[in-house]
């Protein structure tokens, strides 16, 4: 019997609440590795700050859990772009070899490229990224879709810096992998996003109030895309109005209502001015109260990088989904409304799935097996990265503890903030 894998997981964001793709991401990593017998501490560095409620959540999760507040930005190192290391400070990379000191893990994983700096100097068998994400002439492909560049982008010279200091590079998709793959030369592997099937859970209601519905955070992809969604759907209703066929139907009273649909997440803070008039469902205390209220779920999404999570969210919970090919890219899809090339084409496809009921349980079955196909995927690749993590671990570490017990007197969940908390 071979001892347990100790990990520290090193973060700039929180685990909890899990209201944004980056938490989901690093909260079912975390599950699946405890799955496969790893043990894992969690150092967040306070980038998104911390409330009681969110250090209590992590603490019950994690092994351990440690908290660094954030320090002040420091100036860009270039004029146009940040530097690698640039959020990532002196403190954060001293505080986690003091943790690698008097823990003596076997492996490390890094949240993102651009918080690299803190595996530089570590004696440590096996240095893990996960990207989530590419970073590098961000700022460009935001301008390129009218959006402000915001949060961390950089070059593609100082993100391949970045990701030559891991053994393993991670990326979300086969196609990010393939691109980190060409930019250095540690081993680069894809691992997925799993969500369990709560569909099978009973998690679903017979009937939903909405026929349509969208979830999501107020990142600028998905602002964009929603006021795109609604520009389409307000101008297939101008559209409607304008045919003559329209205006002999309104004489009978047979004209065709416009489409309607519900908002839900943190995206409902923002004034969008929506002239398509969606119902604002707001936060939502749990995520079956959007996934069972909802019908069908719709990911306009226009542009954008990394995994689409809130796509595979849906797929979770077992609603048909109708998206364009950016939502649903990285996973296996076979049914058309599941590779749509633009936004308009989401919207005719809303048209026909409320006109046409033979279509309705087309998608959903094609939508549910889309999600078992990617889960298999996901959780082999989870299976190649547990196997590697004990492949990396030094054969005298593991005798040892086989052989003999730790000689820490800390107890074996120790729920401690510590550093300038």
């Amino acid at each position: 019997m071979s001892a347990a894998l100790r990990i520290l997981v090193v973060s700039p964001v929180p685990s909890h609440p899990t209201n944004q793709g980056n938490a989901a991401r690093i909260l079912a990593f975390g599950k699946e590795l405890q799955l496969r017998g790893a043990v894992l501490d969690y150092l967040y560095y306070g980038m998104e700050g911390l409330t009681n409620d969110q250090r209590i959540a992590m603490q019950d999760f994690w092994h351990r859990f440690f908290f660094l507040r954030s320090s002040p930005l420091r100036r860009p190192k270039y004029p146009s772009c940040w530097g690698i290391d640039d959020w990532c400070p002196d403190e954060l990379c001293d505080y986690t070899k003091q943790l690698l000191k008097t823990y003596r893990y076997d492996a490390i994983i890094v949240n993102y490229v651009w918080m690299s700096r803190v595996l530089l100097g570590l004696d440590i068998s096996c240095k893990v990224i996960d990207s989530h994400d590419l970073f590098s002439n961000r700022h460009k492909i935001l301008e390129q879709n009218n959006l402000d560049p915001r949060w961390f982008f950089t070059s593609s010279d100082e993100e391949r810096q970045g990701f030559e200091r891991a053994d393993i590079v991670i990326g979300i998709q086969d196609n990010e992998a393939e691109r980190i793959r060409l930019m250095q030369r540690s081993e680069v592997v894809t691992i997925g996003h799993v969500i369990p099937p709560s569909f099978l859970l009973g998690h679903r209601k017979t009937e939903a109030f909405f026929l349509f519905g969208y979830l999501g955070s107020a990142n600028p992809w998905n602002v964009n895309s929603v006021r795109e969604l609604d520009a389409a759907l307000t101008s297939k209703a101008v559209q409607a109005k304008k045919n003559p066929r329209a205006r002999k139907a309104a004489l009978t009273k047979k004209i065709e209502e416009p489409i309607s649909w519900t908002l839900a997440g943190t995206i409902c803070r923002r004034d969008l001015h929506l002239k398509s008039a969606p119902f604002k469902m707001g936060l939502v205390d749990a995520l079956d109260d959007f996934y069972c209220n909802v019908d069908c779920v719709i990911n306009p999404m226009v542009g954008g990088t990394g995994l689409k999570i809130k796509t595979v969210e849906a797929l979770s919970f077992g609603n048909p989904v109708i998206g364009t090919n950016d939502a649903f890219e990285g996973l296996p899809t076979t049914h058309a409304l599941h590779t749509l090339a633009r936004v308009e084409d989401v919207v005719d496809a809303m048209a026909d799935y409320r006109s046409h009921l033979s279509l309705r349980p087309d998608l959903l079955r094609a939508s549910r097996e889309l999600y078992f196909r990617y889960m298999a995927d996901v959780s082999a690749q989870y299976d190649r990265l547990a196997a590697e993590l004990k492949k990396a671990r030094p054969l005298a570490r593991q005798f040892k503890a086989l052989t003999t017990r730790s000689s820490s007197s800390e107890p074996v969940r120790d729920h401690t903030v510590l550093a300038n908390s």
